[in-house]
């Protein structure tokens, strides 16, 4: 792609699977090719379950991140990311963080 060229960068649960260099590699990228101006980075993944007074959604994050700990392909290499820490240290500005859960 053209730098500058790309009005959407979409990832749908994928830098979950990345390491964290991979990872900002995927994120220089999506900086690089979208337009400056009207470019949006829309994200989605598997995020810790912070909610207030869910306790079940905790829970089944722990139990996630466990999994991934000990045994990685049961949950399809995937793993909960905060990812807004690693877009503010790249100067990604949120304009809108939808949780689901």
């Amino acid at each position: 792609y053209e730098a500058n060229s790309v009005d959407r960068f979409v990832s749908t649960y994928c830098l979950d699977l990345l390491s964290e260099d991979d990872m900002y590699g995927v994120l220089d990228l999506a900086e690089q090719c979208l337009d400056k101006e009207r470019g949006l980075l829309l994200l989605s993944g598997i995020t810790w379950g912070y909610s207030a007074g869910s306790l079940k959604v905790f829970a089944m994050t722990a139990v996630w991140e466990l999994l991934y700990i000990i045994r990685r392909k049961k949950v399809g290499g995937c793993r909960p990311q905060a990812l807004r820490p690693y877009l503010e240290s790249r100067g990604w500005r949120i304009e809108k963080m939808v949780k689901t859960m």
